[in-house]
């Protein structure tokens, strides 16, 4: 692995275009876009204001920055340094901004929850939608960007809004969900269901057409904390509901009901489970101390597992995180109440192939967006970890740079690099495709 020099960011403001061609980093109130292979500067801005927000454009022509501070937003054509368009929100105020898949709307949340502000490019048209719920969650597009549905809260209830994006998102079906407290939703991959999931405090998850038909609503207990996390396969055929006890569970897109339960299980006993333990080493010539992955054997003694504190609010316990890999074949999951544990299940076994141990709590982990059996893990260390496969296992990349902790990590989406953040620095990683592993 290929490492570049290390470059200033702020707020880990970094950002690969959806095409792979380009890296924009920002630092305060500069802008900064590279070619992702070579490096090279395309374009640098420097901003009236500090950036809070750098977001591409689907089609990876337009970028814009954003501040939530003076709710002003600028968007830049990569190739025509001279071309720039300015929005501000105003009194309304701006929390989030989002870009429709057309790559020429945007959409501005506003402070309080009040209202989006639809904004289109090529009409110069302004819309508005009243009362969305949250303005970082609640919201989501259909797959190819036809149809856009919001949740919104109107008198104390739930109600989820379907909108038209290619009608100047013109109301297409408006109706109430049998939730208490909506916490998010997800649109299936195949663009013919909305996955919608209450509060903690109600194991609910609701299974609706784009027409407002309820098709299931599922739940696995009544008492205790519900729905953690949750996850469509690619191939909509399955939902991963990660739940607080511990579990997860597979949906079916026939019946909407359970088809096998993945359980994180403190003692194991399954033998045909890989587990790579990460351990600290000293070399003899140097004294130095180095991390790398030992092979376990099974049985092992009970794995470490925190117990929350019953009078703090949002308690660590729970599969916190689930994500499907590309080809939807392999799911790996964190559970919170065992930080330091990757578990990877493969789907058409019924069950985990994989455990990960980590010296330190897990921060981040991404599948790769190409290799369907490669995923990287971030524990805010100098280093990165890589599984590769059954074949190939588990791997330590040590960054070389000193004093830089990897808090999180991005893939470039052709899967060939990923820019790795720390604090207020970044550097980018090349794979190299000649070596046994990376």
């Amino acid at each position: 692995m290929e490492f570049t020099d290390l470059f200033k960011q702020s707020l880990y403001l970094c950002r690969f275009s959806p095409n792979a061609k380009y890296l924009a980093t920002a630092s305060k109130c500069h802008l900064v876009i590279r070619e992702a292979s070579s490096f090279q500067i395309v374009l640098m801005i420097t901003w009236s204001d500090n950036i809070q927000k750098v977001l591409w454009s689907p089609d990876s022509e337009l970028i814009l920055v954003a501040s939530y501070k003076t709710g002003k937003v600028t968007i830049y054509q990569v190739n025509d340094k001279k071309w720039s368009a300015d929005i501000e929100e105003g009194t309304s105020g701006l929390t989030n901004v989002k870009w429709s898949l057309d790559a020429r709307t945007l959409l501005c949340f506003s402070d309080f929850q009040l209202r989006v502000t639809i904004w289109s490019l090529t009409t110069k048209e302004v819309c508005y939608i009243q009362y969305p719920k949250y303005y970082e969650k609640g919201y989501d597009f259909r797959k190819d960007g036809r149809y856009f549905v919001l949740a919104e809260r109107r008198d104390g209830k739930d109600y989820l809004g379907v909108y038209d994006c290619d009608n100047s998102f013109k109301m297409m079906k408006h109706f109430k969900v049998d939730t208490i407290d909506l916490e998010n939703l997800a649109w299936s991959p195949d663009g013919r269901y909305i996955a919608v999931w209450d509060n903690c405090i109600q194991y609910k998850v609701l299974i609706y057409t784009p027409d407002g038909r309820c098709q299931q609503s599922y739940s696995a207990y009544d008492n205790g904390l519900g729905v953690k996390s949750v996850a469509w396969a690619p191939s909509s055929q399955f939902l991963a509901i990660g739940s607080y006890d511990q579990k997860i569970r597979f949906l079916n897109h026939y019946t909407w009901t359970p088809i096998i339960e993945f359980t994180h299980a403190v003692q194991l006993n399954n033998r045909d489970l890989a587990i790579w333990k990460e351990e600290l080493d000293s070399l003899k010539e140097s004294g130095r101390i180095i991390a790398r992955f030992v092979i376990l054997e099974q049985p092992l003694q009970e794995l470490q597992s925190i117990r929350p504190d019953p009078d703090k609010p949002n308690p660590k316990i729970g599969v916190g995180v689930c994500k499907f890999n590309a080809s939807g074949s392999l799911i790996a999951s964190r559970n919170d109440n065992m930080p330091n544990c990757l578990w990877i299940w493969d789907i058409s076994l019924m069950k985990p192939i994989v455990l990960i141990i980590q010296i330190s709590p897990i921060r981040h982990f991404y599948w790769s967006p190409i290799n369907a059996e490669q995923l990287v893990i971030c524990c805010g260390n100098e280093n990165i970890y890589f599984w590769s496969g059954q074949k190939s296992g588990a791997e330590i990349i040590e960054v070389p740079a000193v004093n830089f902790k990897v808090n999180n990590i991005r893939w470039n989406p052709d899967g060939n690099s990923l820019v790795l953040m720390d604090k207020e620095l970044f550097t980018m990683a090349f794979i190299v495709k000649n070596t046994s592993l990376l």
